[in-house]
């Protein structure tokens, strides 16, 4: 891959050169530039300053968008039949299409997808990169693709960034946790990166219960709900979105019911807060608070599919405002979503409808996400919502395992936020060594030779030797 699409290829230096050309004549415009601050703060979070300039969010992008046509290609093998198919792609409708939620929808990196909003007479080349660009992944094979296939491109545009073998994590979630002989266990993944432990766990979990002859339906559903994760690092959860696909391996290429990638842009240390009177839990935002009844911190579903659809509010808000006034355009919208809310939805995923008292929290976070939207910020807020709530939905799960790569510091704060009573950690630090749930420090190293990064466990465990620290 690195030879093909890294830094130093033919395809990186076109495509980039083609995106950045976009990107200096957009910038400015609000819904491009409320991504690049959003995302320059999360580069500051992760790195503890800002980032150098912005070629590195062009450099990100560039990935971003292979991932989505290397995730396309993973799922079918035909060519994209069309310009308006490879928009789709990129803007995650086509994912959405085939069952398979929260992929790419709204992030950081979609902003080349909104040219039409644009007016800026920039469409020919936003195609043209998107066209050449899945051209080149084209002559590709990726239906046999194993999770890792991007992380060094991901590397290649933060070269700080610190990726975790995957025959590591391997050992950690099989061995140290104990995943492999008991599949039902739940386990998450704080500070996620590219999703390496992540990958490793649904792996995991999908042999296993194979092997003991469960159904292909309860296998595919089993993952997205007990293996979940979430991460500061916007390129990092795009990576590790497509790593868990690639893991769930054939039963995501065939037809299937919904499912959603549960792999979250959020900081695991933000706690949520209680609403008065525990009508709910509220998200904190940069830009204010945004309150979820419980309902929507208990079932994942709600925040993608009900609040997903709230892009048509305001959509007819912004219509509105040619004949009223700004409240006036966002109480008519209301009025209707607030019946949306308050009705039964037969034949979907969430099919019972709230209560007025719920939907009344609710319509607070909608009616701020609709203002944001018709003042320019477009679905920025709507996509960092559905992810900032991922604290509020994973405390409320209670995890059995925690595993991960992070600063012990880090881990002893999330625990009590996120496992149950009897939950346990598996811990790798920056130098390799492991902590594992009795305490014990281990060190697992090669005994010939360097690994290959994207090894599993299962290819590597003959090669490597583990030591106990003292």
């Amino acid at each position: 891959m690195a030879a093909a699409f890294g830094s130093g290829s033919a395809t990186f230096a076109q495509a980039n050169s083609q995106l950045e050309q976009v990107f200096s004549q957009a910038k400015n415009v609000p819904q491009v530039a409320g991504r690049l601050g959003q995302w320059r703060r999360a580069w500051d979070s992760v790195h503890g300053r800002p980032p150098a300039d912005d070629t590195v969010f062009v450099h990100q992008t560039y990935v971003a968008l292979l991932a989505r046509l290397v995730t396309r290609k993973f799922l079918s093998p035909r060519p994209v039949r069309d310009d308006e198919e490879l928009f789709e792609v990129i803007n995650g409708d086509y994912f959405s299409r085939r069952g398979i939620g929260n992929h790419g929808e709204g992030d950081y990196f979609s902003w080349v997808c909104l040219e039409e909003r644009w007016e800026l007479g920039l469409e020919g080349q936003v195609i043209s990169v998107l066209s050449e660009l899945a051209s080149a992944v084209e002559p590709y094979g990726f239906t046999k693709a194993r999770p890792g296939i991007l992380d060094g491109l991901y590397q290649q545009s933060d070269t700080e960034a610190r990726l975790v073998p995957h025959w590591l994590a391997g050992y950690v979630v099989e061995e140290g946790l104990g995943l492999a002989i008991d599949p039902d266990r739940s386990l998450m993944d704080p500070d996620c990166g590219t999703g390496t432990f992540l990958s490793s766990a649904v792996t995991t979990v999908f042999n296993a219960m194979a092997l003991r002859g469960d159904h292909p339906i309860d296998i595919l559903f089993r993952g997205p709900e007990a293996v979940r994760g979430m991460g500061r690092d916007p390129l990092g959860v795009s990576v590790a979105k497509l790593n868990y696909l690639l893991a769930m391996g054939e039963l995501v290429q065939e037809d299937h019911p919904p499912f959603l990638v549960p792999v979250y842009l959020a900081d695991a240390a933000q706690e949520p807060v209680t609403l008065p009177d525990d009508q709910g839990m509220s998200v904190p935002t940069p830009v204010g608070q945004f309150p979820f009844p419980y309902p929507f911190v208990d079932n994942p579903l709600l925040p993608d599919w009900v609040l997903g659809r709230l892009t048509n509010y305001m959509g007819g808000a912004q219509l509105r405002l040619h004949i009223q006034s700004e409240e006036e355009a966002v109480q008519e919208v209301m009025n209707a979503y607030y019946n949306y809310l308050t009705a039964a939805k037969p034949r979907t995923p969430v099919p019972d409808a709230l209560t007025p008292q719920q939907a009344d929290v609710l319509l607070e976070t909608a009616r701020k996400l609709v203002y944001l939207h018709i003042r320019g910020e477009g679905t920025l807020w709507l996509h960092g919502v559905q992810n900032l709530a991922a604290p509020a939905i994973f405390g409320r799960r209670g995890f059995d395992l925690m595993a991960g790569a992070a600063s012990e510091e880090f881990f002893s704060k999330c625990g009590p936020l996120y496992l149950g009573a009897e939950g346990k950690t598996g811990l790798v630090a920056e130098s390799g060594q492991v902590t594992l749930p009795d305490g014990r420090r281990v060190r697992p190293e090669s005994t010939g030779g360097t690994l290959p990064i994207d090894a599993t466990w299962e290819q590597a465990k003959e090669r490597v030797r583990i030591t106990s620290d003292a």
